[in-house]
């Protein structure tokens, strides 16, 4: 509480120690504030207006059309709609569309200073997002009329150019896409007519049509081996079926009644000699009998020479049987030699057919690339068809202004008042500050003077104790003077603010 007190007492006696200081250095505070005042007045008419004015445009990326052709055709957007606008109006081409259309620079064809004027206008213009869609373009200056016209006139340029910008960009779009797809086309009739070719010059077949004929011929030579086997073992059969026939029925009747008498006499013989030697007239007479009949049969089985009168006799008395047996044997040697024949031609076919399919493979190869690239062609030419339909849509839309749209939410308004400090702000500021300066050097001159001002100040440096403070006192001519310095000093104020006044109402007025 105590140090509360002392705090109070201790910033009492330092404003009236600063009161003293401006009351003994009253002239200097009174010079000092008319030259603060009338410095400030002076910087404020010299002080460079900022007028600035804005518009607001809105991307309009959403309308009725754009959910009904989802999928079929693409409008025109934009992923940032900012950075785009930014880059668009500040690009040199619009810009020297402003420049020309405003008449900012003396002489267009000067390169340097169309250059500064572009690099000028361009770092003033300020774009922002402000909303979903919503853009704001500003630009700040020293003439209203100019920061007006340069707003108004780059809004207009931009929605104009982006508006025919999407147009070209659409037709150049389309027209690319019918271009690729008429190339494609022509591509695809090639692939057609190479494709056509290759099927007229190829008279082999398919793969799977040889297979079955190789097949076919495999079976076929098979069953020709089969035959020939079969027939061969018919030959045989019947040869020796041949061998054990006679000729002709009445000399095999003779052989066989000539045989039956041998074996009877041989059995005879073998009887006779059971009991007599060989040198017994029975046994010899048997044996010339033996003999004869072995003679006899040899002639009879021998075929009989016909002659100019006994051939009809020798042909009725051929055996049918052997005949029959030589008609067959004829006859499956005819077959076997035909089967022969049949299957050597098929062996020559299947080696064709075999040859045929290498071929078909090797083509196989061909017809494959072919193919592939006819149905590669073929759906990118579908693809750049729909891709035309699309682009030809899109075209379309974006003629009608369906597509993104700029349009102006907010046009511009003519700058009135200049932004920032105004002129009204230094008039304000200029009696302020020449108040708050003097006052604020005089407070720091009391605060570093090491005279010593204050009874705290003497007990902190010695320890003696001080009984009393004797104040100030001033006298009566002391006060006189004081009272015509002051007369004097108000009227040098008054004065001051007279000529502050009447420079401000005069810079108001548009006279400097």
């Amino acid at each position: 509480m105590n140090n509360s007190g002392l705090d109070l007492s201790f910033v009492i006696n330092f404003v009236k120690v600063v009161i003293r200081e401006a009351i003994n250095h009253k002239s200097l505070v009174a010079l000092t504030f008319a030259v603060i005042s009338l410095t400030v007045l002076l910087m404020g008419t010299q002080f460079p207006k900022k007028f600035s004015a804005e518009t607001k445009i809105f991307a309009d990326s959403q309308n009725i059309i754009r959910p009904l052709l989802q999928g079929q055709a693409a409008t025109t957007s934009v992923s940032d709609h900012v950075r785009t606008v930014r880059e668009v109006i500040t690009s040199p081409r619009l810009m020297r569309e402003v420049i020309e259309k405003l008449s900012l620079v003396d002489n267009p064809k000067d390169p340097v200073a169309l250059e500064n004027t572009i690099r000028s206008i361009a770092g003033r213009l300020q774009v922002s997002g402000i909303g979903p869609g919503l853009i704001r373009i500003g630009f700040s200056g020293s003439d209203p009329s100019e920061v007006y016209n340069v707003v108004s006139t780059v809004t207009d340029l931009f929605i104009k150019n982006s508006s025919e910008s999407k147009r070209r960009e659409s037709r150049e779009a389309f027209l690319f896409i019918d271009k690729q797809a008429k190339n494609y086309k022509d591509q695809l009739v090639e692939a057609e007519e190479r494709l056509k070719q290759f099927n007229a010059s190829n008279y082999d077949g398919t793969e799977a049509q040889a297979r079955a004929r190789i097949q076919e011929l495999e079976n076929q030579i098979e069953a020709l081996e089969v035959q020939i086997e079969e027939s061969n073992t018919r030959i045989d059969t019947l040869e020796r079926e041949l061998v054990s026939e006679s000729r002709f029925v009445e000399n095999r009747y003779r052989a066989d009644e000539l045989r039956t008498r041998l074996v009877e006499a041989q059995n005879r013989l073998d009887t006779l000699r059971l009991t007599y030697t060989d040198d017994y007239p029975d046994v010899v007479a048997l044996k010339q009998q033996i003999r004869d009949l072995k003679f006899a049969i040899r002639n009879s089985e021998a075929p009989p020479v016909s002659g100019p009168t006994g051939s009809s006799g020798s042909e009725a008395n051929v055996n049918p049987l052997y005949e029959e047996l030589r008609k067959m044997i004829a006859t499956e040697k005819v077959d076997v030699n035909a089967a022969r024949r049949r299957l050597q031609r098929t062996e020559q076919q299947l080696e064709e057919e075999r040859k045929r399919m290498e071929r078909i493979a090797e083509r196989q190869a061909e017809l494959a690339e072919l193919t592939r690239d006819y149905d590669v062609t073929r759906s990118i030419y579908e693809d750049m068809l729909e891709r035309k339909e699309r682009a030809r849509l899109s075209m379309t839309l974006d003629i009608e202004g369906q597509g993104v749209t700029f349009r102006v939410q907010e046009p511009a308004n003519f700058p009135i008042q200049p932004d920032g400090l105004r002129f009204l702000h230094f008039v304000m500021a200029g009696p302020l500050l020449g108040v708050l300066f003097p006052l604020g050097l005089l407070v720091v001159y009391v605060y570093f003077d090491p005279r010593i001002r204050f009874a705290s100040s003497l007990e902190s440096i010695s320890s003696v104790p001080i009984l009393g403070v004797v104040p100030h006192m001033s006298t009566p001519l002391t006060k006189r003077i004081m009272r015509t310095d002051v007369i004097l000093l108000g009227l040098f104020v008054i004065v001051v603010m007279a000529v502050y006044l009447a420079i401000a109402f005069a810079h108001r007025a548009g006279v400097f």
